[in-house]
């Protein structure tokens, strides 16, 4: 309330004194036992602060001083608080065992009990909220981006958000001089990127680490770096791919922002050829995990390979998202050109990828051609948008098979991406003369026509719609031999699977890679959205008020307003702005864990 006979400037003097007392205490208090309580309380206020916000629009002009002050603080204060707050978030320091008898007989004690009886009316109270998790919660809503009706000098910059992206070891600080010098004061002499990128890897798939992980990756090249130039990229990618391929089952009720900021950050690892060719280097015996068949001995990188194709299987399919669609093909097409001993399956989902896609663009082209001037009108199935979408999708899936064919691994390396191409042949010869198509196509027929040229014969043994054959009793993908010759096992007409690889192998020594037409490699770029408040702030909000352990008046909150309504698992989502709020707060009172 405005003091009486005030006015909005006082209002704002007063709201600038109480949370930059309360950003002082975060940022300097010590933290033992005695704190701890102190501690949680201090950032719980600093959460109702910012949460003003939730009740009005981001676009309305309505005050918000206790927001605007917080948003507002000055550089040196926001350094040493994210600095503070990484520190918690690492640390993970444990509750006290009873917190509220060491603070008998203390200051903190008169703090305390009052504040406990009041928590009782308007917490959650099963399971606790931790330090670490509050400290994680408080530091994404200070980094959020300034809402533009608040601070509407496009010069104005977030200081958190920049303090976040200069955070880095103890001995290297943004800038030079005695601004790096002073940096590395605030961030103290025990800040290691190395257990910041650790502690990130131990927490996902936490939404809030997701959230966290993609400000540091996009914003901090320190971290950036580290995570790029470690040796066990597993460590950071299972638990993302565990979690893509978990909100594809049926059973799971798929959060679409969730599925937006994962498909962000494989986005941004793949644009590091380093990355991607450490990630196909990295063997796994098996990946017990994935349900659509049993995997092994697989590569990290054929693993996010295969994850991908069945992402954008499952979106053409259910969600039809051209978000996610392109940032899936743009992910492969950032991988192509380092994809090395690439496993049977993963081959074969690509050659997949692209029959599904073509017979998609076949099929809305056909329709097109039969429909009426009327029915072109009135759907958007069949406009001229649609279909120029389809085919560039399309293109797309080819140009990541023409890039891996002419990749500098050589086929010697990708025997069985040739292997899955001569297999399904068949799919590529429908749209082998279409002008949209025709130059990848052709780059295609060309490792078909050298490496099956001692594979198909004209006799009894061979057949039309492919050379090879699927012998049903092993479960192993066999080809037939022309009629003149015959397999090392004695049996007429069929090669192993080994014979054929063998064949590919020796193949390979006479194949040239620039008989092939060149398709430049089709790097993509991660680009931030011109407006990226309109997604992360009713994002992040949704997170802290289902896990921060507070309750608010579903009633009156208008930031989220429009998700009060349940939407349906397959419902399409609008892009960007999927915010999932739950209803009952006590049931999702803390992060979930990984999908089964």
């Amino acid at each position: 309330a405005r003091p009486p006979g005030g006015s909005e400037d006082t209002e704002a003097a007063v709201a600038r004194l109480i949370v930059e007392a309360l950003l002082g205490a975060a940022a300097s208090c010590r933290l033992d036992d005695v704190s701890y309580a102190l501690h949680m309380e201090v950032l719980a206020a600093l959460t109702v602060c910012l949460s003003a916000q939730l009740f009005s629009e981001l676009s309305a002009s309505v005050p918000l001083p206790t927001v605007t002050a917080a948003l507002g603080a000055p550089p040196p204060l926001a350094e040493a608080l994210v600095a503070r707050l990484l520190k918690h978030y690492i640390d993970q320091p444990p509750r006290p065992a009873n917190p509220e008898g060491r603070l008998l007989g203390s200051i903190g004690s008169m703090l305390w009990l009052p504040l406990q009886v009041i928590a009782s009316f308007f917490r959650a109270q099963e399971p606790p909220v931790e330090l670490a998790d509050r400290s994680l919660q408080v530091l994404l809503l200070l980094t959020q981006h300034l809402p533009p009706a608040l601070f509407p000098d496009p010069m104005l910059s977030n200081h958190f958000l920049a303090a976040l992206r200069c955070v880095g070891d103890a001995d290297s600080a943004c800038g030079s001089g005695a601004e790096a010098e002073e940096g590395r004061a605030r961030q103290g002499a025990g800040f290691s990127v190395r257990r910041l990128h650790d502690a990130l890897c131990a927490r996902l798939p936490e939404e809030a680490t997701l959230v966290l992980l993609y400000l540091l990756l996009h914003g901090n090249r320190e971290l950036l770096d580290h995570a790029l130039s470690r040796s066990d990229p597993d460590a950071l990618l299972l638990p993302l791919l565990r979690t893509l391929a978990g909100m594809l089952s049926p059973a799971c009720r798929l959060r679409t922002s969730r599925v937006y900021m994962l498909l962000i950050i494989l986005l941004m690892l793949s644009q590091d050829g380093g990355f991607v060719s450490t990630a196909h280097a990295v063997m796994l015996p098996t990946v017990p995990w994935f349900k659509e068949r049993l995997l092994h001995d697989i590569s990290v990188g054929s693993l996010l390979v295969v994850v991908l194709v069945r992402t954008t299987q499952y979106n053409l399919s259910r969600l039809q998202d051209l978000y996610v669609q392109t940032n899936c093909l743009a992910a492969l097409a950032n991988m192509a050109p380092c994809f090395k001993r690439i496993h049977p399956y993963a081959a074969r989902s690509l050659v997949t990828l692209y029959d599904v896609l073509a017979r998609r663009f076949q099929k809305l082209e056909a329709r097109r051609a039969h429909a009426s001037p009327v029915e072109l009108a009135d759907s958007d199935e069949l406009s001229d948008e649609a279909l120029g979408s389809a085919a560039d999708f399309l293109r797309m899936a080819l140009e990541v098979l023409n890039v891996a064919l002419a990749a500098q691994a050589g086929l010697q390396q990708n025997e069985h991406l040739v292997y899955a191409v001569l297999e399904r042949q068949r799919v590529f010869a429908p749209l082998r003369g279409h002008e949209l198509f025709w130059d990848l196509i052709e780059n295609v027929f060309r490792v078909i026509d050298h490496f099956g040229a001692g594979l198909s014969g004209q006799g009894p043994a061979s057949t039309k719609e492919s050379p090879l054959q699927l012998d049903k009793d092993s479960d192993r993908r066999t080809p037939p031999l022309p009629t003149t010759a015959r397999s090392s096992s004695g049996s007429d007409g069929v090669w192993s699977v080994d014979l054929v690889l063998a064949h590919i192998g020796e193949a390979s020594r006479s194949w040239k890679a620039d008989s092939l037409e060149h398709v430049p490699d089709p790097r993509f770029t991660y680009e931030q959205e011109s407006a990226p408040e309109e997604f992360f702030t009713p994002y992040i909000w949704s997170l802290v008020r289902d896990r921060s352990g507070l309750v608010w008046d579903p009633l009156r909150v208008v930031l989220l307003a429009e998700e009060l309504d349940d939407e349906p698992a397959d419902a399409l989502p609008a892009l960007l702005q999927g915010v999932d709020v739950v209803e009952d707060v006590d049931e999702h009172a803390t992060a979930p864990g990984p999908p089964a």
